[in-house]
């Protein structure tokens, strides 16, 4: 039961990443298989950007995230600008350690990592645009 727990969750993430992140429409066809629809207009199944690293490389880009192997796993930041100048400017930016206002995530799977930091930054800038909304 637990890995079927964990398979929901694993394809939650997925759809998550093609509607929330890619801007995506997702549906399952008539053989009850997730589908996403890209904005050229055709359709394929739903990639596993949290289990693949070939997919997950379109939240990357998507998201300006920059990727760093740490001990015994990824470190994943999605910053305020998409990209950096320099090397210097992403150093300064690390030791500023401002992550709340950014999506960062460390974790054992590159893939995973780069989509809960993706998640974390769409969910923070939510957050933050409800928050200019009501004031």
């Amino acid at each position: 039961m637990e890995n079927q727990t964990q398979k929901q969750k694993t394809r939650e993430l997925d759809l998550y990443m093609a509607q929330r992140v890619l801007g995506h429409k997702t549906y399952n066809d008539k053989n009850g298989q997730a589908r996403e629809m890209l904005e050229s207009g055709q359709s394929r199944p739903l990639r596993s950007y949290s289990s693949d690293m070939g997919a997950a490389w379109e939240v990357v880009e998507k998201m300006g995230i920059s990727i760093l192997p740490v001990e015994q796993g990824w470190f994943a930041l999605v910053g305020n600008a998409k990209g950096w100048e320099s090397p210097a400017d992403f150093i300064n930016y690390l030791q500023t350690a401002d992550f709340a206002h950014s999506g960062a995530a460390v974790g054992e799977s590159a893939a995973t990592t780069i989509c809960i930091a993706a998640m974390k930054a769409i969910e923070r800038r939510d957050a933050d645009n409800a928050e200019t909304f009501l004031n």
